[in-house]
């Protein structure tokens, strides 16, 4: 998970001093610019850089906030998923739960990797991936199909080790029954 965290933070990291530099140096000629001689084209600048630096900030408290809701562990249960985030923080999803959804993905990576596998928490768009050992990733597929939920599978390429995805989800029919079982207790929307 270290490996697959560094090489995902990488671009957040270049990127955030990228734009907070540039931004910096743009203003700042800008406003210089306008300041000796005003006109447009000194404005201008000023307030491109302005929005450099606002993009840089932004980039960053994103990036702060992947670290905080970085998953630390992952488990299977009986009942569902169960992931624990950085902060302390649980994220839970049961396979009899409608609105369940995860992708699974599995790609070619950098020897000696050979093979990553990747699972995306479709549920809460703040976790950001977590990395799965093979045999998570099977018993993680394999569990989805033994509680009856959909695998939508689907490749990138011919090849046999090119990138597949697959979309875990209720079939359509178990979330129209749970959806109408649980009118029915409830009574009408």
């Amino acid at each position: 998970m270290a490996s697959l965290r560094h090489r995902m933070e990488r671009p957040a990291r270049v990127g955030r001093v990228v734009l907070v530099m540039l931004g910096a140096v743009t203003a700042s000629t800008g406003a210089a610019s306008w300041v000796t001689t005003p006109g447009p084209l000194g404005l201008a600048l000023a307030v491109f850089g302005g929005i450099l630096l606002v993009l840089g900030v932004v980039q960053h408290l994103l990036y702060r906030r992947d670290l905080v809701h970085w998953p630390d562990e992952a488990f299977l249960w009986t009942d569902g998923v169960e992931l624990v985030l950085h902060n302390g923080e649980v994220r839970g999803a049961s396979w009899s739960d409608p609105d369940f959804a995860l992708q699974l993905i599995a790609r070619r990576a950098a020897a000696p990797i050979g093979r990553e596998f990747v699972m995306i928490w479709l549920m809460d768009s703040k976790v950001p991936p977590v990395e799965l050992s093979p045999q998570g990733f099977d018993q993680l597929r394999q569990g989805a199909a033994n509680h009856g939920l959909e695998l939508a599978q689907t490749r990138r390429g011919s090849r046999a080790d090119s990138t597949q995805f697959i979309y875990v989800h209720p079939s359509s029919a178990a979330t129209a029954a749970t959806r109408a079982s649980t009118r029915e207790t409830t009574g009408p929307d």
